[in-house]
């Protein structure tokens, strides 16, 4: 297995491609894929599923559900700046979210399950899904049908991730990572000359106020086990020094864990917002995204899957993540279990300089072999 989790990392990490364009990408895991006794099955264009049907139940002509393992498929678009000897061949997109390995360790995986298809207890269904970064590939997924098309009853999908010991697993039960949702504000008021400021409506001070409201409306309105975040990292204004602004717009994101605090911050958005048009006589419009759902881990799986992988080194986190990520699409669908695989690396997820050592691969794999080991029970 080594050598084979490393080399389909390599080969992949050297032809990163983006959103759902990742068909190089696609055409190598059907090359791999087709060595093995698996129906494949293209998904959304440049998706892969990989059906490994348990033989011994199919002998014994019973009926068997299925468990899936995903992997994301797309890169970024960064210039990779490792000096790699594997390094990306195609400039300015890079995997620097680890995807390479998660594929590498889904094909491992898919060998393994080859091997063992005449024991295997379940069915199995490897998900290779694009767009992660994008669009929110896995939605596209679940659309169609194929976790009910193959009987899915459970998902599990692990990550790369650096700053905890390499080779380590680290999950938590419940909220894991947060919904997601981009919020634009557009304010509109009038111009005039600075040295005329009573003619014009500021919606440059008006914006900075708005701003200012709204982070105290999170801070004193919300409980703190309510992991609600919103923040606004572009604020543009104006046009020259010495005129009053008549337009301002904020960009941000909204983040939490569930649609009852997400509604309630933007009905209090939309509550602040008129009031202020009433005090200010401007106008404010307010759009945002739906995003991605959040990451809830199904905390029965949770906990008999922390049994199972007692051998490793299993960390539990206290709080959740405020970064996003679609495989919630799954766990919207069937019970899932999304856990973190340890680089051990200072460098950061999304830097032009990410790499890790790929002995960790073989431990993902072992992590995935001993989840399926729960259906023997």
């Amino acid at each position: 297995m080594e050598n084979s989790v490393r080399k389909y990392r390599r080969d992949l990490h050297q032809i990163p491609e983006l959103g759902f364009d990742v068909l190089k990408t696609k055409n190598y895991i059907v090359k791999v894929l087709q060595q093995y006794r698996c129906k494949i099955t293209e998904v959304c264009g440049t998706g892969i599923c990989a059906f490994f049907q348990s033989e011994q139940k199919q002998n014994q002509g019973g009926f068997m559900e299925t468990v899936a393992f995903r992997s994301d498929m797309d890169a970024l678009p960064i210039v990779e700046q490792t000096n790699a000897p594997y390094c990306s061949c195609h400039e300015g997109k890079m995997h620097a979210c680890g995807h390479d390995g998660h594929m590498a360790m889904l094909l491992a995986l898919a060998g393994e399950l080859n091997e063992r298809i005449e024991s295997l207890s379940c069915n199995v269904l490897l998900i290779f899904q694009p767009a992660e970064e994008t669009t929110g590939g896995a939605g596209d997924i679940c659309a169609t049908g194929i976790l009910s098309d193959y009987s899915v009853k459970k998902i599990y999908g692990i990550h790369l991730w650096p700053m905890i010991k390499k080779h380590a697993i680290a999950s938590r039960p419940g909220e894991f990572m947060a919904k997601s949702s981009e919020i634009d504000i557009e304010i509109r008021g009038k111009s005039a000359h600075c040295a005329e400021a009573e003619e014009g409506i500021d919606a440059l001070w008006i914006g900075c106020r708005l701003l200012n409201d709204l982070y105290e409306m999170v801070q004193n309105e919300l409980a703190k086990q309510a992991f609600c975040l919103l923040k606004f990292g572009k604020l543009t204004s104006g046009t020259v020094r010495n005129a009053i602004s008549d337009r301002t717009e904020l960009q941000g994101t909204l983040r939490c864990f569930d649609m009852e605090t997400f509604h309630y911050v933007l009905k209090r958005m939309d509550e602040i917002a008129a009031n202020y048009e009433q005090k200010y006589l401007c106008s404010i419009t307010l759009k945002h995204t739906e995003g991605y759902p959040p990451v809830i881990n199904d905390p029965n799986l949770f906990e008999e899957s922390r049994k199972a992988l007692q051998e490793f080194d299993f960390t539990i986190f206290e709080k959740p993540f405020m970064l996003a990520e679609d495989f919630s699409f799954y766990q919207q669908k069937v019970p899932g279990l999304f856990l973190f695989l340890g680089t051990g690396t200072s460098i950061p997820l999304h830097n032009n300089k990410f790499d890790f050592d790929e002995e960790i691969l073989e431990t993902g794999v072992q992590v995935y072999l001993k989840l399926l080991e729960l259906e023997r029970k």
